[in-house]
């Protein structure tokens, strides 16, 4: 029996066979048998091996497969080989040992410059799809770190003294390999590689099993300027309400989903609203937009062949224009009711109606057509398409210096009716700067389809704002009356009842144990902590990931470069509406979710740093249209950053903390 050269063969017996024939890059391999051994002297077996064919001239190494780690292991235990002498001495030590294997696999590289592991998925996160490489250089005993993002951006590298990792074996290669990789698994791999000098071997590859498929997500971030900040427990039983009855059980009605009938589509934790990622499993055949409110391991291979999904019809866009209006035309005609419990309530009732008609149109067009047409889009929207008419106007006035128009305007900074306008003076009203920069709005035309859906898309959006504004008044209303009861200690506690306690409060007169004075105290505060401090991003299998706490640090303080300069200062986190009157001119402000209520705060920042990338940030919009140094893509950067810390940004791409 002589030494079996291993060809690429998708039906081989070898790993390293089935993987040679899909087109990895696989070192030359052989099987040496046993019986191949027995009998020869050490001298001997050295000059076979020598004249092995297909065998690398010059210096070179061995790699011998001894088997599975264990019963239970799918990983190999491999051991590397300095020289023919060394294989001759290791193959007659394993072939005399008892018992002995009947064969073995050997494989022949050239002397390696580098070699490590490659994991096509971040090992340790769920929530990201980075790829993960560690590897050793060629005489030194540091491991390095590289880390590249979705768009095959290097986003960290460990520093090292001795040759960079990436400059000896290359982005390119790794980005390459782990790309076939991914394209050839179904889960994600680990990878074992060498680097040589010129080509790039995968020795082995194996799944990750330190991720599992989780059975429960729930994801934060699910829609554009929609509950993108800490939502009060009022507005939640309100608004997640509304949208749940009309938009959510009737879509899973259509569509025969009936085992999520029963399923709540929301979830108010950490004071944040988050949206049940099952529900965005469902819609991912059809909506090609919700492939980033799901996990990584639920996501599709991407094929890029995907058609882009089409929008619904013109007449279905003329009659959302008509509800649209209809809808505005009674919120025109709403006037504060009469202070007695009867009208108050009557009063709250039909402004419910109206939000229960409004969320059926604002869920169709958040969830479902206006991600759908920006899924694939790299750049951000212009400002113009995502600012309503009071936004632009306290812009312009912040840019004009005009006093006089910030004190009269009604611009609240978010839907919900905890939110103050500017014209009552509340706590942001004082961070209003003016901002002298000039706006540049020429930007490329937007493709007729968006540039159409995006106008029932901003006109529901300034009707949430218009209702939420007078569900504050007539809240307000209600509180007054119960403050002077005694039963409310002031009236903003009235945002943090649910529905059942505000409906005993106000028709029984009472105030439900569940909502004493010492539980609303604790849920205001947990709640502005919670605002200031942001929420995980994910909720996976009951643990948090993305957590927006502050001061872990995290490689990830790459980007993408979005509007070029350079400028130092300290950083300000910005995780909601409650953090505005925080803000000083100059500050490096990172963002997040960002409502467009916001850009005439975020006006004087001295750069912007932004945690995704989402076309309709508006932050990301001001950046481009105002000239202030940003990146964005950062995708850990919330929870990689202290406030105060000073920092270095350069818009090519990269954040520098210096203290």
């Amino acid at each position: 029996m002589s030494i079996e050269t291993l060809p690429a063969d998708e039906h081989g017996g070898e790993n390293v066979q089935r993987w040679a024939a899909r087109g990895l890059p696989v070192p030359p391999g052989w099987r040496i048998h046993r019986a191949d051994v027995a009998g020869l002297g050490h001298e001997a077996l050295i000059r076979r091996l020598g004249a092995l064919p297909g065998l690398f001239a010059g210096d070179r190494y061995w790699v011998l497969h001894q088997g599975t780690m264990n019963e239970s292991s799918q990983r190999e235990s491999l051991l590397n080989l300095d020289s023919d002498d060394a294989l001759a001495a290791a193959l007659g030590a394993l072939f005399r040992r008892e018992p002995a294997p009947a064969q073995v696999v050997v494989q022949a590289l050239p002397r390696q410059r580098a070699a490590g592991v490659l994991f096509t998925r971040h090992p340790l996160r769920q929530d990201l799809s980075h790829m993960v490489v560690e590897g050793v250089v060629d005489g030194g005993a540091e491991r390095q770190r590289l880390i590249f993002d979705d768009a095959g951006r290097l986003v960290y590298h460990s520093d090292s003294e001795r040759e960079a990792l990436e400059q000896v074996v290359g982005g390119e290669r790794l980005l390459a390999l782990g790309e076939q990789l991914r394209t050839l698994f179904d889960r994600p791999q680990a990878g074992e590689w060498v680097f040589d000098g010129d080509t790039l071997w995968l020795l082995q590859t194996l799944p990750v099993g330190s991720l599992p498929v989780p059975r429960e997500v729930w994801v934060r971030r699910a829609a554009p300027a929609l509950f993108n900040q800490a939502v009060t427990p009022l507005w939640y039983t309100l608004a997640g309400r509304w949208l749940k009855t009309r938009f959510w059980t009737p879509l899973a009605a259509r569509r025969g989903w009936t085992d999520l009938a029963r399923v709540e589509p929301y979830r108010r934790q950490h004071s944040h609203l988050y949206r049940n990622g099952e529900f965005f499993r469902r819609l991912l055949p059809d909506h090609p937009g919700a492939v980033d409110k799901v996990p990584p391991a639920w996501q599709p291979p991407a094929t890029g062949n995907d058609p882009p999904a089409s929008p619904p019809g013109r007449w279905r866009r003329a009659r959302m224009g008509l509800e649209l209006a209809w809808l505005a035309r009674q919120l025109g005609r709403w006037r504060d009711p009469a202070t007695d419990r009867e009208r108050l309530w009557r009063g709250l009732m039909s402004l419910d109606r109206l939000g229960e008609r409004l969320a059926r149109l604002d869920g169709e067009l958040s969830y479902l057509i206006l991600p759908d047409l920006l899924a694939g889009r790299r750049r951000p929207l212009p400002l113009a398409a995502l600012l309503d008419d009071g936004e632009a106007d306290a812009l312009r006035a912040v840019l004009a210096g005009d006093q006089a128009a910030l004190d009269a305007s009604p611009l609240r900074p978010g839907a919900d009716p905890v939110h103050a306008p500017l014209r009552e003076k509340p706590a942001q009203w004082g961070s209003l700067r003016p901002a002298r920069r000039t706006l540049d709005l020429a930007e490329p035309a937007l493709p007729a389809t968006l540039e159409r859906w995006l106008v029932p898309w901003r006109r529901a959006r300034r009707l949430r704002f218009e209702l939420g504004e007078r569900l504050r008044r007539l809240l307000r209303a209600v509180a007054a009356v119960r403050v002077n009861e005694g039963l409310l200690a002031h009236p903003d506690d009235v945002f943090f009842l649910y529905f059942d306690e505000l409906w005993a409060l106000w028709m029984e007169r009472r105030l439900p144990a569940s909502a004493a004075g010492e539980v609303l105290g604790q849920r205001k505060l947990r709640y502005l902590e919670d605002a200031h401090a942001g929420a995980p991003d994910w909720k996976m299998d009951r643990i948090g990931f993305g957590f927006g706490g502050g001061g872990r640090p995290s490689p990830v303080l790459r980007g993408s470069g979005l509007c070029p300069g350079r400028v130092e200062g300290p950083l300000r986190r910005l995780c909601s509406a409650w953090g505005l009157n925080r803000l000083q001119p100059g500050d490096i402000i990172v963002v997040d979710q960002v409502d467009p209520s916001w850009v005439p705060w975020l006006a004087q920042a001295g750069g912007l740093v932004i945690a995704g990338r989402d076309p309709c940030n508006a932050a990301a919009a001001l950046a481009v249209a105002a000239g202030i140094p940003a990146v964005w893509g950062v995708s850990d950067v919330m929870h990689s950053v202290v406030d105060g810390q000073q920092a270095e940004l350069d818009g090519e791409g990269e954040l520098k903390v210096t203290s």
